[in-house]
């Protein structure tokens, strides 16, 4: 057994963790644990001792059956209301016949030199494509007869607080984060296929507090967004609308929620009314639609995407949600297909499909994390390579 990961999935609803093995080739889960999220709400840390402790119950699980000093490397994927992501381009002037390391090296370190804002931290840059003279789009330009070259790059960040608290709380219980990876980044490495990259997607993961996604055209991401809106609001709007308490808004959402309900689809003898309760969800989900639709909007993509719209998340699994999004959308629209892995019952789980997907990606990107996670190039190898190999 060789290459000994655990990747940890933090929620507000859940802490998930897995850890994988490799044998012959083959990927192995060795262990899985999931405990209640204690001291975190709303991607803040109101309480660090429950915080750690419910790492901490999720490592004891691992530890029980594994033992501590078998895991090789930690890995978290985490959404956050707050979580930015910024897209920068930069351009250098070629000063010979063709594009050498050293231009693509440059430009790489003034995406991090540049990737800086107040008050949050860069967790992650991940590049789009380079450009050569303004016109050709290349994964790899050296080489290349060019006398401009561009580099576009999304710039993903969290809130320095958080961040810190996270780390710390991880080295805590006596474990080094070797990667934080955001949750959409993750998700979209096992849940959207080259086909649908290229055809044009729009992937969009619906959470307890927030909703993540992504539009892919061309193969390359167009562009991400964060809303600081998820499935709890949706319960707190029935709490407000049907004036019960909030345990049993969520009870009701859960048993009797539904979206698009009419009058000739209600079902008959109803204890609540279904008209309004689903007038009142409907609200909501088309908050979170229209977001996403009016960034299509500023694209120009808005009903122009083949590959229609991916629902991820366990609160995009309210019925007829998918519905909603096809009338607000005006493209196909489904739920994300199982996972690229063959991991039994886990590879269709979706409360686990970002702790496959940070599995994926770590094993994807290993320069990573000869980088000791944090964007300090300066330590070894060549930051270009590092770039190169993302593509």
């Amino acid at each position: 057994m060789k290459n000994i990961k655990a990747v940890f999935d933090i929620g507000n609803d859940s802490i998930k963790g897995v850890v994988f093995g490799e044998d012959d080739g083959k990927n192995i889960i060795l262990v899985k644990q999931m405990e209640p999220t204690q001291g975190l709400r709303k991607g803040k840390i109101l309480d660090s001792e429950n915080f750690v402790n419910t790492i901490n119950k999720v490592a004891e699980g691992f530890i029980k059956k594994l033992g501590w000093d078998f895991i090789d490397e930690v890995f978290v994927s985490i959404s956050h209301p707050e979580a930015l992501v910024q897209r920068v381009v930069e351009q250098k002037r070629i000063m010979s016949d063709e594009i050498g390391e050293d231009d693509v090296e440059h430009l790489s370190r003034v995406i991090s030199d540049i990737s800086i804002k107040s008050n949050f931290e860069t967790i992650k840059i991940v590049p789009v494509y380079r450009i050569i003279d303004e016109i050709k789009k290349e994964k790899d330009p050296i080489g290349m007869k060019g006398k401009k070259l561009e580099l576009v790059a999304d710039v993903f960040m969290l809130p320095k607080n958080l961040y810190n608290s996270i780390i710390e709380s991880f080295e805590r219980i006596g474990l080094k984060v070797t990667d934080i990876i955001p949750n959409i980044i993750a998700s979209t490495e096992i849940a959207i296929d080259y086909d649908h990259r290229d055809l044009g997607t729009v992937l969009i993961d619906i959470g307890k507090n927030q909703s993540s996604y992504v539009i892919y055209e061309d193969g390359y991401p167009l562009g991400y967004g964060t809303i600081p809106i998820g499935g709890e609001d949706v319960t707190k709007d029935i709490s407000i609308g049907m004036q019960i308490d909030i345990k049993e808004a969520e009870d009701l959402k859960r048993s009797y929620g539904t979206a698009l309900l009419s009058k000739d689809n209600m079902p008959e003898n109803s204890p609540v009314d279904m008209l309004f309760l689903s007038d009142i969800i409907n609200a909501r989900y088309e908050e979170i639609f229209n977001k996403v639709n009016n960034h299509l909007k500023q694209l120009e993509k808005d009903g122009k995407l083949p590959g229609g719209v991916l629902l991820l998340g366990w609160w995009a699994k309210v019925p007829n949600v998918d519905l909603l999004a096809k009338d607000v959308f005006k493209l196909a629209t489904f739920y994300g297909k199982d996972t690229i892995l063959d991991l039994g019952d886990l590879s269709s789980n979706i409360q686990f499909t970002n702790v496959l997907g940070a599995y994926v990606r770590s094993n994807k990107y290993t320069e990573w994390r000869k980088w000791n996670f944090k964007l300090n190039f300066d330590v070894v190898g060549s930051i270009g390579k590092f770039f190169k190999d993302l593509f």
